[in-house]
């Protein structure tokens, strides 16, 4: 369906007893003291079949790979010890083994999350590879025999995937990004191995803080929002003001996150399977663009929309001019925040524990507390390489500027003396590449 086929319908949808949100947000309200993070081998699942277009065929699992690489090396291998030997190497402890030799493997993880955090990361990363090519796949390195036969067989267990598009990208920028630097990683899959982790950490927490300082921006399509990052051995004096609000800004932000993506999900048909589900921008945009004649009819039908969520939420009628679209899209975006916003309510005490799941478990490894300097945003020694390394890209080396505008392209920003404290990591790491005494001519290489 259509943005104005949503939009037609509106009018009449059902406003639901509980609030929800199914789409675009990769976290959900903390339940537990316990922090519990993604299956990443899952999540890399999910983007790899996606990437490549590749998933397994029906009825294809692991306990048959396994036995047909059995009888398949069985055959090659005459060694009554073989098959111990062959199961300790590769498949105990859930294919551990397995899941180091090349990247492929993970195809077997492809749909197995068993947390709900898994399934949301997972879906709303792969949701970004969708409407973009195919990624190539690297070739595994330094295969062994049985390496190189385990491979050889998974091929009879995969077939092409063609995935439905059902959800818009609402950062389309972030999406651009995300799929060079996922392609870059494909291309070397041991250091994809090594740094999944990072990677998925890395990308959960850069969208979820854009999608958060571009929420109420839904005029226009999004960009990169500026946000303030220092090295985790920087000092966060006082007059560094970018950094020192950085964290306390993105946390008002993260504020808004449930609430104005909760009565975005009723513009998307919640109950159509077959609807797609678009951003809020897009949502704007699509009526400005239409006839007068067409406009004033969606219109219409979102002024009784939100008469409708008022009145189901206890809210008095909306009592300011609906003339606009700009002023009915404020009006439901304020409703949403009104609604989550009420004293000793239950979804204000949902909202607390959605941004509390925002710092303790998408955030948690770029937050530092530096007592006196106050909670910075910080990136460390290991997601600075990564991110580097990403940034570079295909290239052997990038001029400093162009990597820090890079950088930006991601969602990650640094102040002046932050730029200079980069330089002189990189001098420690080695990367660095001077061709003269000119600030133009520093380049960094990737370590790679």
């Amino acid at each position: 369906m259509s943005i104005k086929e949503n939009l037609q319908a509106v009018s009449e949808v059902a406003i639901k007893d509980r609030n929800f949100v199914n789409h675009f947000l990769t976290f959900r309200q903390q339940r537990g003291e316990k922090i519990s993070d993604p299956d990443v081998m899952a999540v890399a699942g999910e983007l790899l079949s996606i990437a490549w277009r590749k998933a397994l065929k029906k009825g294809a699992s692991l306990e048959k790979y396994t036995q047909a690489c059995m009888d398949r090396l069985s055959s090659k291998v005459a060694d009554d010890e073989f098959e111990t030997l062959l199961q300790h190497m590769y498949f105990n402890d859930d294919a551990r083994g397995l899941f180091q030799v090349s990247p492929e493997f993970m195809l077997f993880k492809a749909g197995s999350a068993s947390s709900g955090n898994t399934r949301h990361v997972g879906s709303v990363l792969g949701n970004m590879l969708l409407s973009r090519p195919e990624v190539t796949q690297g070739k595994p390195e330094n295969l062994n025999f049985l390496e190189a036969e385990l491979l050889d067989e998974l091929q009879s267990f995969v077939s092409d995937f063609a995935p439905a598009d059902a959800t818009e990208d609402y950062l389309p920028f972030m999406g651009d990004v995300f799929a060079e630097d996922l392609s870059l990683l494909c291309s070397y899959p041991s250091y994809m191995m090594q740094n999944l982790k990072a990677f998925v950490g890395l990308y959960n927490f850069l969208y979820s803080a854009q999608l958060a300082m571009n929420l109420r921006s839904w005029r226009t399509e999004p960009t990169s929002k500026p946000l303030y990052f220092i090295m985790d051995t920087e000092r966060a004096s006082s007059e560094r003001t970018y950094v020192r609000e950085a964290l306390s800004s993105l946390i008002d932000y993260v504020e808004d996150l449930f609430p104005v993506l909760s009565a975005l999900e009723y513009l998307n048909q919640p109950d159509n399977k077959e609807s797609i589900r678009y951003p809020l921008w897009k949502h704007y945009q699509q009526i400005e663009a239409l006839p007068a004649d067409e406009s004033y009819e969606l219109k219409s039908g979102l002024k009784r929309f939100l008469e409708n969520y008022r009145n189901a939420r206890g809210r008095e009628p909306w009592s300011e001019e609906l003339n606009t679209t700009e002023d009915i899209f404020k009006a439901i975006t304020a409703t949403a925040r009104e609604i989550f916003r009420q004293a000793r309510s239950s979804q204000l005490t949902v909202n607390r524990k959605v941004v509390a799941s925002f710092e303790t478990e998408v955030a948690r490894h770029f937050i530092q507390n530096r007592k006196r300097g106050g909670r910075v945003l910080i990136m460390n020694q290991d997601y600075l390489l990564l991110l580097t390394n990403l940034a570079v890209g295909s290239r052997k080396k990038l001029q400093y500027q162009q990597l820090i505008e890079e950088f930006k392209r991601r969602g990650v920003w640094f102040d002046q003396q932050s730029q200079q404290a980069l330089i002189e990591f990189y001098e420690r790491v080695g990367n660095l590449e001077r061709m003269s005494d000119s600030g133009d001519a520093v380049y960094v290489r990737k370590t790679i």
